[in-house]
């Protein structure tokens, strides 16, 4: 990471990582990026597990639990069974038309209630990144038709390289989790 992205990192003085995510994304993409990422979050937890001494009954005794995982693997098969009816002869010509599928594509995964809600919230953002990303129209009708997949990747659902690419480039990552940590409690009315 950058001398500069460290300085705003000390400088935005927070404990809310979107916020700071969203903010360093500004000084430096990479950066923000890399801060995202799953393999950062991963190892810095792995070494915050090996450093903190266990609770040494002393009242000043660190105490560190690491954070549950979002979400448990289920086991089975996803479901690849669209959730809503889309005419493959039709391209898909407008953002709208993805939100009700990413909505429930993304809600399979949900952990519980407020996780649900929040992607309900985010829907119109989600799939306004999911549009102008350049996915192919066979991956666009993959996410309208919104399969509540529940286990596994979406990315291994998607139909070509490109397409895969797209999904797991740290720009589009960002770009979604950005649209969750910013989702209001009621969604925004479509437009």
């Amino acid at each position: 990471m950058s001398e500069k992205a460290l300085a705003y990192i000390v400088k935005a003085d927070s404990d809310d990582i979107g916020t700071v995510i969203g903010g360093l994304n500004k000084v430096s993409e990479d950066d923000a990026a890399l801060l995202a990422s799953r393999s950062l979050r991963k190892d810095f937890d792995g070494c915050i597990s090996e450093v903190v001494p266990p609770d040494s009954g002393s009242p000043k005794a660190q105490s560190y639990a690491p954070p549950e995982a979002a979400a448990k693997p289920v086991a089975g098969k996803p479901n690849l069974e669209p959730a809503y009816p889309v005419r493959a002869d039709q391209p898909v010509s407008s953002s709208i038309e993805l939100t009700k599928g990413l909505v429930s594509m993304f809600s399979s995964y949900a952990r519980d209630e407020s996780q649900k809600k929040t992607y309900a919230a985010a829907g119109q953002c989600l799939s306004t990144s999911v549009y102008k990303a350049g996915f192919s129209q066979e991956a666009l009708h993959f996410f309208a038709g919104g399969a509540p997949l529940g286990t596994g990747s979406i990315v291994e659902h998607l139909p070509n390289d490109k397409d895969k690419a797209i999904w797991q480039s740290p720009m589009f990552t960002q770009e979604l989790v950005d649209c969750t940590t910013n989702a209001t409690s009621t969604p925004l009315p479509a437009s």
